[in-house]
C-alpha cells in the first residue's frame, strides 16, 4: 500500500483501537528534539505503526506541548483509531498554533466522522481559501455536500479534486457515491471501478467509511433491474376473458 507523506497529508485509513493513555516511556531521559519526534511519528504514521505513534507524540508533546505538528500526528492517529472528538480537539490546538490547510482538512474528516457536516464544510471552505489547489480539502467539501443533499456542490467539488489529482483513489471512490446517490449507476460503476483499479486497498478518510469494492456491490444491487412478471399477450387476453367469465357465471347459479 502507498502511503504518500508530506506535512501530515490526509491519507484516510483503517486502524485499530489504541490507548489514548499518557506513554509508559521516559521522555526525560531520551531529549529528542521536537523534529527528532516529528520524524519518528511521520515514519510510524507510513508504517500506520498506531501504538507507537501514539507512544511518540504523547512522549514528545510531554517535552514541546507547543509543538503544532506533534499535535497533527496525535490526531491523526486518534482518527485512524475511532477516537474522533480528540481528534478534532488535537487538531484544533494545532491550528490555534500555525493554521494550514492540511490541518483544516484533518478536522475536516473528524468533523464528517462525526456527522458534525457543517463544521466540516465550514473546514474545507477554509482550507481552499488558504490554497485553492489543497486537493483534500475538495474531498471533505465533497463528503459534506453530499451528506446534507447537495449532490451538486458535491459533484462539482469532486470534479475539482480529480481535475487537480487524478491518481488519488480516494476522489473517484466519492465520485462513484455520488453518481450512484444520484441515480447515475454507469457512471457509479465506472468511478469505483476506477478507484479499485488505481489502489484497492487505499488508506480510507476514518474507519468504517466503507471501501470502493463494497460500494461498487451495493451500486450494483440498487441499478439491478427487478425482474417483472410477463405481460400477457394479445392471444391469452380473450382466453382469460372467458374464464374469468366462467367462474361469475357458475358464482351466480350458487347465490340462487
Amino acid at each position: 500500500m502507498v502511503v504518500v507523506l508530506g506535512s501530515l497529508l490526509c491519507l484516510p485509513a483503517l486502524g485499530s483501537p489504541i490507548s489514548l493513555g499518557i506513554s509508559t516511556g521516559s521522555p526525560e531521559s531520551s531529549q529528542l528534539s521536537a523534529a527528532a519526534y516529528e520524524k519518528q511519528g511521520m515514519a510510524l504514521m507510513a508504517q500506520q505503526n498506531w501504538n507507537g505513534l501514539i507512544t511518540t507524540t504523547d512522549e514528545g508533546l510531554v517535552l514541546y506541548p507547543d509543538n503544532a505538528e506533534l499535535h497533527c500526528l496525535k490526531a491523526y492517529v486518534l482518527r485512524m483509531t475511532g477516537h474522533f472528538p480528540e481528534a478534532v480537539d488535537n487538531t484544533t490546538i494545532a491550528i490555534a498554533r500555525d493554521p494550514k490547510p492540511v490541518r483544516y482538512a484533518n478536522r475536516g474528516f473528524a468533523y464528517l466522522a462525526l456527522g458534525r457536516n457543517v463544521d466540516a464544510l465550514n473546514d474545507a471552505n477554509t482550507a481552499i481559501s488558504l490554497n485553492e489547489s489543497y486537493t483534500r480539502a475538495y474531498g471533505v467539501k465533497a463528503i459534506a455536500l453530499a451528506n446534507t443533499g447537495n449532490l451538486t456542490g458535491a459533484g462539482q467539488a469532486v470534479d475539482t479534486a480529480i481535475r487537480l489529482d487524478p491518481k488519488d483513489p480516494l476522489f473517484w471512490h466519492l465520485k462513484g457515491r455520488i453518481s450512484a446517490a444520484g441515480g447515475n449507476c454507469s457512471g457509479a460503476r465506472e468511478a469505483f471501478n476506477t478507484s479499485r483499479a488505481l489502489e484497492p486497498d487505499y488508506v480510507l478518510p476514518w474507519p468504517g467509511f466503507g471501501n470502493a469494492t463494497t460500494d461498487l456491490q451495493n451500486a450494483e444491487t440498487k441499478c439491478t433491474v427487478p425482474v417483472r412478471e410477463p405481460v400477457p399477450t394479445k392471444a391469452a387476453i380473450p382466453a382469460f376473458l372467458a374464464g374469468t367469465a366462467l367462474v361469475l357465471a357458475i358464482l351466480s347459479r350458487e347465490r340462487r
